[in-house]
């Protein structure tokens, strides 16, 4: 292969790595005859073509290039993840065994397997799959969005915070352990910071709907005229009722009628407010995001 054509396909290599896949695609659009059959070549479309969610085409690609080429792990892991993107489980399950059965403990295609696995509710075997990656891969940055993705799963909403922190720390700009630590820090009761880390992530992908309504969100709780119903915000309503009405009615059972009335008007209150305030502070967020 010539040099120039060779120049091509680590420039190539280089876009994708940097989060730049229109441009890679670019760079292979002027590769002809052999070098378009490089191995290389499906191997970065494939994959630039996963990152710009156009999955089927990707699954074309690299089953193109599996069935030129063998199988070959990197194709099998990117094959994988476009085929779990389209919900094609069965089917994103087989690529990854079969990269597992030629290397039992590559981290990325363990990783890969388990969000497969995560996505079809099974949190436990997806957990067991994490940990064996990170027994080969401690300091992975995939490891700790992953432990992170199982721990939301579980409901461990602590312990995603502080993996989907550990993910952060390795890359700050990556908009995924940004939504993770996002998602985490409201589901932690740190508002701020949910929505610092979801606005960036949305910012990051304009292209994403549910980081867009997520960040949203975010910033509604976060406005000052939702701040008196914050402490109630991961509580269960119907608790907060039946916690009211014990309280009022606990009141006039001990003699304590003026106080329970007393009581009994700041909760009808707190209520009319809980119901009122919150539509229209969605309204005039939506429609200053262009909802």
């Amino acid at each position: 292969m010539n040099e120039p054509t060779e120049a091509r396909l680590r420039m190539a290599g280089h876009w994708l790595q940097i989060g730049h896949p229109e441009r890679t695609l670019d760079e292979l659009q002027g590769l002809t005859g052999e070098a378009a059959l490089d191995y290389r070549a499906y191997l970065f479309r494939g994959a630039a073509l996963h990152s710009l969610d156009r999955n089927q085409e990707a699954i074309d690609v690299l089953r193109d290039g599996l069935a030129l080429h063998g199988p070959f792990l990197g194709m099998l892991h990117i094959l994988g993840s476009a085929l779990r993107s389209e919900g094609r489980l069965p089917e994103a399950e087989a690529a990854f065994l079969q990269g597992l059965s030629l290397d039992p403990n590559d981290p990325d295609l363990l990783i890969g397997y388990a969000l497969v696995c995560l996505t079809a509710g099974q949190a436990q075997k997806a957990s067991a799959l994490v940990e064996r990656a990170a027994s080969h891969a401690p300091e992975s940055a995939a490891v700790s969005a992953a432990r992170a993705q199982v721990a939301f799963a579980l409901g461990n909403d602590r312990d995603m915070h502080r993996h989907s922190a550990e993910a952060l720390s390795h890359d700050p700009e990556d908009p995924n352990a940004r939504a993770l630590h996002g998602t985490a820090s409201m589901l932690t009761g740190d508002p701020r910071s949910g929505y610092t880390s979801l606005a960036s992530a949305a910012a990051s992908q304009p292209g994403d709907p549910d980081l867009r309504a997520a960040a949203r969100e975010a910033k509604l709780i976060n406005h000052p005229l939702m701040r008196p119903l914050r402490p109630f915000a991961r509580i269960n309503p119907l608790v907060v009722w039946i916690g009211a009405v014990v309280i009022i009615y606990g009141l006039r059972a001990v003699g304590l009628a003026p106080l329970s009335f007393g009581f009994a008007m700041i909760w009808l209150t707190f209520c009319v407010y809980s119901w009122v305030v919150p539509p229209l502070v969605r309204r005039w967020l939506n429609r200053k995001w262009g909802a």
